[in-house]
């Protein structure tokens, strides 16, 4: 049954806003400056800036700097800049614009690699060859990458990354998903095996996500959010949500791919800055008016379609990778990685089942078909 979210309720948004945030295990804006007054060791934080914040990643001994830098739009002059100024976290796939990505992460980690902590995504079948491209002898997280609940505690993720461990060639274990994404953090959380988790954490997300974050946060587990801004294209409103998901102590660090100078120094000072009233206020509105364009990758969709189809891979590859970040390459590469039957959209304009089911109430049969135009030529 398709759930109305055309308006919030004045309880959930109380939840998960600075009005109520106390009860829900977030910081108002007049608690936000417990980061400064939290006493720390700061000998013990890697890449000290006394104008960053840092955060712990539970019992791991670990300090993370809020804003840390994701994998997918990487500038090697950029990286430098956010490292000068305290970002001591990177975040990197082998996969990332065909691999480009950590070529140059690669030039970077040459002065730069005892400056940060680095989580690395793949199925490590190369460890050493990533480990040596990388300029180390170790990664301090590799991040799993599971999109089905059911195998978030395949013992075989626990018997490699031990095998690893012993080996000296990591040391924390994270998980991160595309899909299914609430499910899966949950089943990471009840595991116990993870020291850091990856969710998707756009507005919608971090909506539906509330209890699984304040769980982590209790059970002493890291979150790093990623894909944050999607669905915000206002700057102002970027900036403004970082506030506000750095107004929730659960939240550890949030992931960015960040390509310019002054789109870091925007994000460098909202992070010292506090979440407004007016600011709150204005992404309730636009989270309103923007439910129907902002998937939260929930898997809703895809557990009632009865063709089997691969509709979150489908959207991220549009949404995401082609039209927010650019990456024609890694959309195209993604969708070859699926069998052309799952992404068959032939049957949907005559079923509509999954945006029955999609609690956002986004239009999924018609960005299915955009998707399917901008991409077949390229899928034969």
């Amino acid at each position: 049954m398709a759930v109305n979210q055309s308006e919030l309720s004045r309880r959930r948004f109380l939840q998960t806003s600075a009005l109520g945030a106390v009860g829900s295990g977030f910081l108002t804006s007049a608690h936000a400056k417990s980061d400064k007054k939290t006493k720390i060791d700061t000998t013990k934080i890697l890449n000290y800036n006394p104008e960053m914040k840092y955060r712990p990643v539970g019992n791991t001994g670990v300090y993370l700097s809020v804003i840390s830098m994701g994998g997918l739009l990487i500038d090697e002059s950029v990286h430098h800049y956010a490292i000068d100024h305290g970002v001591n976290f990177v975040h990197i796939s082998k996969k990332y614009k065909g691999g480009s990505s950590i070529r140059t992460l690669s030039k970077v980690m040459k002065t730069k690699r005892d400056h940060v902590y680095i989580a690395m995504k793949d199925n490590f079948d190369d460890i050493d060859k990533m480990l040596k491209l990388l300029h180390t002898d170790h990664f301090d997280f590799i991040m799993f990458n599971r999109h089905n609940h059911k195998d978030v505690n395949d013992p075989r993720i626990l018997e490699r990354f031990e095998k690893y461990k012993k080996q000296g060639k990591v040391r924390f274990m994270g998980l991160t998903s595309h899909k299914d994404v609430k499910a899966c953090m949950r089943a990471g959380i009840e595991s116990g095996n993870y020291q850091l988790l990856m969710p998707v954490l756009n507005q919608p997300a971090l909506e539906s996500m509330t209890e699984e974050i304040r769980l982590a946060h209790q059970k002493g587990i890291g979150v790093m959010g990623m894909k944050t801004m999607k669905g915000i294209k206002k700057p102002a409103l970027q900036m403004a949500y970082l506030k506000k998901l750095l107004q929730n102590p659960a939240v550890t660090t949030v992931t960015k791919g960040i390509n310019s100078f002054e789109v870091f120094d925007q994000y460098f000072k909202a992070m010292q800055e506090e979440l407004s009233f007016g600011e709150d206020i204005s992404l309730y509105k636009y989270a309103q008016s923007n439910r129907a364009n902002n998937c939260m990758m929930c898997s809703e969709c895809e557990g009632v379609c009865p063709h089997d189809l691969e509709i979150s891979t489908m959207l991220r590859s549009k949404d995401y990778y082609y039209e927010e970040i650019g990456d024609k390459e890694l959309a195209v590469n993604t969708l070859r990685n699926i069998s052309r039957e799952r992404l068959d959209t032939q049957f949907c304009r005559d079923c509509h089942e999954c945006e029955a089911a999609c609690p956002n109430g986004i239009h999924i049969v018609e960005r299915l078909e955009k998707t399917h135009r901008l991409f077949d030529s390229y899928l034969v």
